[in-house]
């Protein structure tokens, strides 16, 4: 005969082998994002080894706090910071806001363009409006586009309230683990974590 707690054990067992498989399945096809758009913008986009910087982690001040936040991807072209890429699965709609709000805070005046990829399609994202400009693989700016893009942003850096706006919005959906790979880069976390 099974007591209640056993039933319990086992069933908080159960949910956590579900939420486990659940988080390495989203992470595995963030990772087939990673190399569809690594491949595109490599062989596809005409962008060079020098222009594309991968895995990123950059830190962002907010008030007395620092914290760490991350993008897959950030292009240049000539030196010139243009577009930031965030990967995921699932639902590029609420990883909007995330991406906008990266492009803002790392770099004064913001990047002008941000995208959100799946290993289905991308959105490609106007910084300055928030608005989504493009859809699919093929609307990611090409290296040539992305430099006339900066050369003819007239982006001006951000006030301060608007910077700290950014920097909470950012804070808020690393949190929340949004977009965030489990791991030493955060996640979420399930049972305890001995490593540590």
């Amino acid at each position: 005969m099974t007591t209640g707690d056993d039933q319990n054990g086992s069933r908080e067992a159960k949910i956590r082998d579900i939420l486990e498989q659940e988080i390495q399945d989203g992470e595995d096809l963030a990772n087939d994002a990673r190399k569809m758009i690594g491949y595109l913008l490599r062989d596809k986009k005409g962008y060079g080894l020098e222009d594309v910087r991968k895995g990123l982690a950059f830190e962002v001040t907010l008030g007395q706090e620092s914290f760490w936040s991350s993008a897959d991807f950030l292009v240049s072209v000539n030196g010139r910071m243009g577009m930031i890429i965030k990967c995921a699965a699932g639902s590029l709609d609420s990883r909007e806001r995330q991406a906008v709000a990266a492009a803002r805070v790392i770099a004064s005046p913001p990047l002008p363009i941000a995208v959100v990829a799946d290993p289905v399609t991308a959105e490609v994202l106007d910084v300055a409006s928030g608005r989504v400009i493009g859809e699919g693989f093929g609307a990611i700016p090409t290296r040539e586009q992305l430099e006339v893009i900066l050369n003819e942003s007239t982006t001006q850096p951000l006030d301060v309230k608007r910077l700290e706006k950014e920097r909470r919005i950012l804070l808020a959906f690393d949190a929340i683990k949004c977009c965030v790979p489990q791991g030493g880069g955060g996640g979420v976390q399930i049972g305890d974590d001995s490593s540590k």
